[in-house]
């Protein structure tokens, strides 16, 4: 249920870790080969027993997919967008992974909204189906956060699942009526703000269609959080998802001070917390507890989220001849050799009717670039084709590389899609280009596996 990462991956990742935390890396905790070995076998026995009861999704990163929220599904489907409103909060807890000490303004991507018509347009033109504002805490910006919700909810229509995050240490019966009335779906709290105390939480049930509680898996937690489930359930909380703990300079102190084990990775995390997520779902499983638990890995938010990013942008910069890859990368193929060879293929393709638009001749007449949908007119004919791939990026301005599939918003800007070569052009045998094609691995040159699928599973122990 897990992907192996070989040595020569590993030592990269250890090595960005190294260099992210320079000095303050020696003081963290990481496990020896054999806690490695005994919480892996413990993680393959918990997931073993899930496999029968639960419903694993996204290449196994995420557990269990039976009773997620429409928020949830939006994101699983590539489809969701979070507006940080503010980037200002109330809270001190233990685990934020960034200093909440700015308003600000609202942002998503990197790219600013200062108009709430704007970001609404922005939601309309790329199709999401969810929207969530996020912060900071949003209910210290009150206005903005109803203004913004309104315009969503005008503009997108019942289209659109909206949801909030909040500590909700400043919830009332009428804050929650006036967020519903302006279109708010769903409400998020993270109850580890409040000690768990779910007194708040009551305040929205009933006023708000569905109720999530969504907080990282705290270890030292654990116990609480079994009986927290149920006082859940009878409260009316309609979902739970845990996160991983993640490590960042903003908690660093915090977390190293805990007595946790660190495992390496794209992104330093807590071992612990993704065990003690996994007993949780086996826990309400267990007990036949009446509330969906999900766990929200940390790979899952790294691979499926970003790629969900780049693939945005990649259908708005693809030409006819490139296609996004599962992992949201344009990928390019081409054929190059002698100007005679290359014309007569290319005469090949005028010649069948349904090539148009999906091949173009590179400047020079001695390369050809072609849609994966044309391969089979050339399969046979050609001992070599080179592959390169681009990272596409929805950014706020125009720049020499930001010139590609603009949208224009009410307020008269215009964002822009930047593209970005991230490997290639290399040399693929035409077997190497069947297996690419047909989402296999082998016969695919390793340096493009990561640019063609999202790796499966959860991270490894290291």
């Amino acid at each position: 249920m897990h992907m192996n990462c070989n040595e020569t991956y590993r030592e990269e990742l250890i090595a960005a870790n190294i260099r992210e935390y320079g000095y303050s890396y020696d003081s963290l905790a990481f496990p020896s080969r054999e806690q490695a070995e005994a919480s892996t076998a413990e993680r393959d026995g918990l997931l073993r027993w899930l496999s029968g009861r639960a419903e694993f999704g996204c290449k196994g990163t995420k557990v269990d997919c039976r009773g997620l929220s429409p928020g949830c599904r939006a994101c699983m489907e590539g489809r969701w967008s979070c507006l940080f409103i503010n980037g200002r909060c109330n809270c001190n807890c233990f685990y934020c992974p960034s200093p909440q000490d700015q308003t600000g303004a609202p942002q998503t991507n990197g790219i600013p909204f200062a108009s709430a018509d704007d970001y609404a347009e922005y939601l309309a033109a790329l199709g999401f189906t969810g929207a969530s504002l996020s912060g900071g805490e949003p209910l210290l910006t009150m206005e903005r956060t109803v203004e913004y919700l309104s315009a969503i909810r005008k503009r997108c229509g019942d289209g659109i699942h909206i949801w909030l995050y909040t500590n909700g240490t400043l919830l009332s019966g009428d804050i929650c009526r006036r967020l519903r009335d302006a279109g708010l779906d769903e409400i998020r709290l993270d109850i580890g703000a409040t000690r768990y105390n779910l007194k708040k939480l009551r305040v929205a049930v009933g006023i708000i269609p569905v109720i999530t509680v969504e907080i990282p898996a705290v270890p030292e937690e654990l116990a609480l959080m079994k009986d927290k489930l149920l006082e859940m359930a009878a409260a009316g909380v309609n979902h739970l998802n845990l996160h991983q703990l993640r490590l960042t300079p903003h908690n660093f102190k915090n977390l190293a001070s805990r007595g946790y084990t660190f495992i390496h990775g794209e992104k330093v995390t807590v071992l612990e917390s993704e065990l003690v997520a996994l007993r949780l779902v086996r826990h309400a499983l267990e007990n036949c507890i009446p509330l969906p638990v999900n766990y929200c890995s940390f790979p899952y938010k790294r691979r499926f989220q970003r790629a969900a990013v780049r693939r945005r942008g990649a259908a708005l910069a693809a030409k006819g001849y490139e296609e996004a890859t599962e992992s949201g990368y344009l990928r390019t193929l081409a054929v190059s050799g002698p100007a005679p060879m290359i014309a007569s293929l290319a005469g090949a393709f005028s010649s069948h009717n349904e090539a148009a638009g999906l091949w173009e001749l590179e400047t020079g007449g001695e390369g050809l670039l072609f849609s994966p949908r044309l391969w089979p007119l050339l399969r046979g004919k050609v001992d070599m084709v080179s592959a390169s791939y681009h990272e596409t990026a929805i950014t706020p301005a125009l720049t020499p590389t930001a010139t590609e599939g603009r949208i224009t918003l009410p307020s008269g800007r215009r964002l822009a899609v930047a593209r970005q070569q991230v490997i290639g052009p290399l040399p693929v045998a035409p077997d190497g280009v069947d297996s690419i094609l047909r989402g296999e691995e082998k016969g695919v040159p390793r340096e493009f596996l990561d640019f063609e699928r999202i790796p499966s599973g959860l991270a490894d122990y290291y």
